[in-house]
């Protein structure tokens, strides 16, 4: 017998035929205080009733046969809006695009869909602006079901479900679904194509004792990868979702939901678990309520410092959970030890040395091999070695036990070609600053050193009190306990702050682009970096002058043009440096 590659649907599936009454969601009723139970078979009949439905689009569409075997091309459709219906598009036989609602930038969203030749996108029209340009792009937009069609759905016959779909297996590189990155790492989202066989090392990575039944409050749109590999855990074992209307809770609000349905379990990108942390510091209610939780469990970036010692102050199970859009599930730690990493499942994967680094040092990045069955399509390896390099720095700490070390992208090269670990430097100012700021990003890739963009608390903020603050409170990041190197020392004048809203921040993580952020005020670093040069040189003209008695170097327009060049071509300190010498 063939092996039988599992993925969303074969769990759901397996979940209704052996747990069909098992609730799969607790569904809020809109304009009524009450929530309606979904159980695992109401919700595949669902899935597969839908399906026969959205087997039609085909008639809105010019279908592709392959030219070499006649078959039909299966169709890349395009979902722009939030719930499961992934699901249900997948089990119609398409290849199912999706992007949340809440990336509303229709240019990156029609870009998205054209790279990947989706030529239908299903959304809410009423919800969703922009849409007319994906027509004049020549996409077609199908609004969503109306409660006509939804009944029409409900009236599909037994033998019409049975002759219309096509079966749930299939060749191990079919590509089942497509996400795309939060382009918190690049700035711009990239296209993860997901085969069947990628799926099947996700599902077997999820795999977990089933000791008794959980409930969980979801965990964010069901288009990207974290919210979809919970999924993938909570349907292989017919958990329970608690579909609430918003991830923005009150602090009451939140802790009655959790009482309310015995949730056991909750995920969240950091910055949301950052948010329910903040609140439950100052709600004893809240804080009781999230420590009868079995997990809290925290993905998609480093968690503040503080709120993690809070929380286990606080007795809360606090995990760690370490994927990738690529990759899928890669590491977890136990509750209350979020910092000790293990891998879920060691499939073929090595560590290897980083370019820039000490041959001795004890930071690896983690490389999966092509042999692995969760390395991602050829299109996203290396093509020189074929492996796919995660770009993910490890520490290994003992048997099996890893620390994250950050991102080789979170490395800074300055204009001396040595490292800056932008990232530890912005864990450290969390720490120290975490009660005045929370959006912020530390750049200056090719920069004498690293400069902070900051956004004020508050709209009315004074900057000027804001920079002072800031300003000393990190004299002690520049101590050589914190950083060991003059280059990583973050001086008062390249501490910038920005207005309020306009850092570039992810829309899945709630994160800081950061490449994106250094282009977007390349100017304003520009001019502080001229500036620090500026009074270098006027340094150097005193120093000469004390030296020779006599050689002053003026201020002309040819010298102010040079300057200018010079920190543009972000050669700033190096060149001048040269260019000095040769007056001693």
């Amino acid at each position: 017998m063939s092996y039988r590659y599992l993925n969303h649907l074969t769990a759901i599936e397996e979940a209704a035929r052996t747990n069909p009454n098992n609730v799969a969601f607790k569904v809020p009723m809109k304009h009524e205080n009450k929530w309606k139970d979904v159980s695992y078979k109401e919700f595949w009949d669902d899935v597969t009733r839908a399906g026969v439905y959205w087997s039609r689009l085909e008639q809105f569409i010019t279908v592709d046969h392959d030219r070499r075997t006649g078959a039909r091309k299966k169709e890349v459709v395009g979902l722009w809006y939030y719930l499961f219906s992934l699901c249900e598009s997948e089990r119609a036989g398409y290849i199912t695009q999706s992007i949340a609602t809440y990336v509303k930038d229709v240019d990156i969203v029609q870009s998205l869909f054209q790279r990947s030749g989706a030529k239908i996108v299903l959304c809410d029209i009423n919800h969703v602006k922009g849409w007319e340009q994906l027509e004049k792009a020549g996409i077609k937009v199908l609004p969503l079901l109306t409660d006509e069609e939804v009944v029409a759905i409900t009236k599909i016959s037994s033998s019409e479900l049975n002759s219309t779909l096509p079966p749930l297996d299939g060749d191990e590189d079919e590509v089942l679904f497509i996400q795309q990155t939060s382009g918190s790492s690049s700035g711009r989202p990239k296209l993860v194509p997901l085969t069947r066989r990628w799926v099947d090392a996700s599902v077997r990575k999820c795999r977990i004792d089933k000791r008794k039944m959980r409930v969980y409050i979801r965990s964010g749109s069901f288009c990207y990868s974290g919210p979809l590999y919970t999924s993938l855990r909570i349907f292989l074992h017919a958990y329970c979702t608690v579909l609430t209307p918003s991830l923005f809770w009150k602090a009451d609000e939140l802790a009655d939901i959790i009482t309310r349905f015995g949730v056991t379990d909750m995920t969240l990108y950091s910055s949301l678990a950052s948010d329910v942390i903040q609140k439950a510091k100052t709600s004893a209610l809240l804080t009781e309520t999230v420590r009868t939780l079995d997990s809290f469990i925290y993905v998609g970036g480093p968690l503040n410092e503080r709120d993690i010692e809070w929380a286990k102050e606080m007795g809360i199970k606090i995990v760690c959970r370490f994927a990738s859009t690529e990759v899928g599930p890669l590491l977890f730690s136990e509750p209350g030890e979020p910092h000790l990493l293990r891998f879920f499942h060691t499939f073929d994967y090595q560590f290897i040395p980083v370019d820039g680094y000490d041959k001795d040092s004890k930071f690896k990045e983690l490389v999966i091999l092509p042999t692995s069955p969760d390395c991602p399509v050829p299109a996203l390896r290396d093509p020189v070695d074929g492996k796919y390099h995660t770009k993910d720095l490890f520490e290994s700490v003992g048997d099996g036990v890893y620390i994250s070390r950050g991102r080789v992208d979170d490395m800074i090269i300055t204009e001396s070609a040595s490292n800056c670990d932008a990232r530890y430097i912005e864990d450290q100012i969390r720490y120290l600053c975490h009660d005045i700021i929370s959006i912020f990003t530390v750049v200056g890739e090719g920069r004498p050193s690293p400069a902070l963009l900051v956004e004020p608390p508050e709209t009315n903020t004074n900057t000027s009190t804001l920079h002072e603050t800031l300003s000393k409170r990190l004299e002690s990041l520049n101590s050589a306990k914190v950083v060991s190197y003059a280059h990583e020392r973050l001086k008062p004048q390249y501490i910038i702050v920005v207005p309020k809203g306009s850092l570039p921040i992810s829309p899945v993580k709630g994160t800081v682009i950061r490449s994106k952020a250094e282009l977007m005020f390349k100017e304003l670093l520009d001019r502080a970096y001229f500036e620090e040069a500026a009074i270098f040189i006027r340094e150097q003209e005193e120093i000469k002058t004390l030296k020779t008695g006599s050689i002053v170097l003026r201020w002309n327009e040819p010298m102010l043009s040079m300057l200018k060049n010079v920190v543009e071509s972000n050669r700033c300190r190096a060149v001048l440096s040269s260019y000095f010498s040769g007056f001693y």
